[in-house]
């Protein structure tokens, strides 16, 4: 009985720690990740089309149309 009060904190405190170091590692983890993707993404220029023309949305010209010729 003595023995099982005793070890009850050393239990606890173990659990924590482990616990602790389990979420540095993943925090880390997570980072090294997000600066992974940051520096090597992949290039997928349809995506990027998609977001300069919005949902849906025909694109409109970029430079505004000529007058129309008439004859003299």
């Amino acid at each position: 009985m003595v023995m099982q009060v005793l070890m009850a904190p050393a239990v606890s405190v173990l659990i924590s720690t482990v616990l602790s170091l389990l979420s540095l590692a993943l925090l880390l983890l997570l980072c090294v990740i997000r600066k992974k993707r940051r520096m090597e993404g992949t290039y997928r220029p349809s995506a990027e089309e998609r977001k300069q023309t919005g949902s849906g949305e025909k694109p409109s010209l970029p430079l505004p149309l000529p007058k129309e010729e008439r004859l003299i």
